[in-house]
Order: structure tokens, then C-alpha cells, then sequence
């Protein structure tokens, strides 16, 4: 079993939550989750750091469409 970094499991996290939501997040809240999780500090920032990039890609490719 292979152990994933904090911020590979903050990553694939956000992507199974979007992905069981069915991708319903609009650009302003993607661009808003990338915020709130770009600030978390402390003992899960690596966690939030990896949700953050999740939804930071999501953003670019929803702007490219």
C-alpha cells in the first residue's frame, strides 16, 4: 500500500467530491474554494493546499471552455 503525501490526499479528496457532485461547481466557487483553502494554516495546510490546486485546475479548464 503506498502512503500518499498530505497534499495528495487533499488533492484526490476534492476530486472525488466534485467528481460525486457532478462537476456542479461554477467557476466563482471553484475560484472561492481556491481562497478559503489557499488560507487554511496550521496542522492540515498541506491537506488544503492540494484541494486548492484541485480547484485551481478545475478553474482553468472551465475558463478554457
Amino acid at each position: 500500500m503506498k502512503i500518499m503525501a498530505d497534499f495528495d490526499r487533499g488533492y484526490y479528496y476534492a476530486k472525488q467530491r466534485n467528481e460525486a457532485s457532478a462537476g456542479k461547481n461554477s467557476l466563482s466557487e471553484m475560484l472561492d474554494l481556491v481562497e478559503i483553502f489557499s488560507e487554511v494554516d496550521g496542522y492540515n495546510a498541506e491537506l488544503a493546499k492540494g484541494m486548492a490546486a484541485y480547484y485551481a485546475e478545475q478553474a482553468r479548464m472551465t475558463r478554457k471552455k
